[in-house]
């Protein structure tokens, strides 16, 4: 029976995404956009084709980072000490997501990489509260008897015995006597420059300013730090390593991908490059999850699978490296970097991809863009990079596609 006999005003979900191509060092404000303004992620992920696991050991052989989960009563963000050192620090990110909350029918709170406490809140706890929206209620947030409240905890006026402290502690601890479960990190800020060349210049060490100098890369290192909790939780947080896995992808049918390469960065690419794109994506997509449709040997009858692999493709082996847990931005963009210079010193390589997973239920994803789950939570990311060819002295083209599920609201 077809689909339309039993839903005749059927309209399938649209979901929303971004494509764009870019230069990935002269352009690097595109990517590091998308990346530090999206700071709740669960899973990364690296494809490097033509490469093996020692190989991608060797460069990627930092810690992968810690994170805590814990049962965190929520006034206690609000001790002086870890407003002080924690969330107002200058020299770390500091990130609280709660868990087990699903945003569209439960009470979720968050604490973002600007310092914002964000709740987002059902009618009967917002009510309770007593600290009202600033923004009011959009089309969604009605739909679904949310708000939205925002507080910004680096305000240096927010400090005990004001007037504007005391009344957000007494609001917490009335309408949220329990705690929430939680997950957090805190990373260093502290930036290294990297030259294009791939040698890297710790801050102490640079004898001119990469910032205003297009040969250098400026990245923040991400490496996660301890946190100090307040005496009320400290006991009760667990500190937790990131998972990392290292898996051979063996006997692929590995697609070049250079159809995906215009004449020219400036040039404008047309709907057949939007069409190959979709499909190498959809690729990355298949080898992220290991599926057999991208090995060599797979020939499935036409009933079981229509999948038709990207055209120019060759037979090889390569790796899948995959992180899981609370994963910061600053993180995320410093392995992107490394495969890049990954992707310069080996030619075989034609290209390498990294994708982000967010987390379902955040409140918000790219920053101004407040966020649903309907029926997926979708916001995710992935960047293409292409190996430069001999004219291009080692520009690598980059592609991102930002995937904004069914459910953003653009401010």
């Amino acid at each position: 029976m077809s689909q339309s006999a039993y839903l005749s005003n059927y309209e399938p979900t649209q979901s929303y995404a971004s494509l764009s191509y870019f230069d990935f060092e002269q352009h690097a404000k595109e990517w590091q956009d998308v990346i530090s303004t999206h700071p709740f992620n669960h899973k990364l992920s690296i494809v490097l084709p033509f490469c093996d696991t020692d190989t991608a050991r060797k460069h990627l052989n930092e810690v992968a980072g810690c994170y805590y989960q814990l049962n965190l009563p929520l006034a206690s963000i609000l001790d002086p000490d870890f407003l002080a050192n924690v969330v107002r620090s200058d020299t770390h990110q500091f990130l609280l997501h709660s868990i087990d909350t699903h945003l569209d029918s439960d009470n979720v709170v968050t604490i973002d990489h600007n310092g914002k406490l964000v709740f987002s809140l059902l009618k009967s706890a917002y009510e309770s509260f007593g600290i009202v929206a600033e923004h009011g209620q959009n089309k969604q947030d009605k739909l679904r008897q949310k708000y939205i409240v925002t507080i910004d905890l680096r305000d240096r006026k927010l400090v005990p015995n004001t007037k504007k402290y005391d009344r957000l502690k007494t609001c917490i601890e009335s309408t949220f006597p329990k705690p929430f479960k939680m997950i957090a990190t805190l990373v260093d800020k502290g930036i290294t420059a990297i030259h294009t060349s791939g040698i890297s210049f710790e801050r102490a060490n640079w004898n001119d300013n990469p910032i205003d100098n297009p040969f250098y890369l400026v990245v923040a290192s991400g490496e996660s730090v301890e946190i100090v909790w307040p005496t009320s939780v400290s006991n009760g947080a667990q500190k937790r390593s990131m998972d990392i896995t290292v898996e051979s992808l063996n006997y692929i049918s590995i697609p070049t991908f250079n159809d995906l390469r215009p004449t020219s960065l400036s040039a404008k690419p047309d709907a057949m490059w939007q069409h190959n794109t979709l499909k190498a994506l959809e690729w990355i997509g298949l080898a992220n999850i290991k599926a057999n449709r991208i090995t060599a040997n797979d020939k499935p009858e036409s009933f079981v699978s229509v999948y038709n692999p990207p055209s120019s493709i060759s037979t090889g082996s390569g790796t899948l490296v995959t992180w899981t847990g609370l994963i910061h931005p600053l993180f995320i963009s410093h392995i992107l970097v490394t495969i890049k210079k990954l992707l310069l010193s080996k030619k075989e390589m034609q290209w390498v991809s990294l994708s982000t997973w967010g987390y379902r239920d955040s409140i918000y994803t790219w920053e101004s863009q407040q966020h649903y789950y309907f029926t997926n939570g979708e916001n995710d990311y992935t960047f293409l990079l292409l190996s430069p060819h001999e004219q291009q002295e080692g520009r690598i083209a980059t592609i991102g596609y930002q995937m904004y599920g069914s459910d953003h609201i653009q401010k």
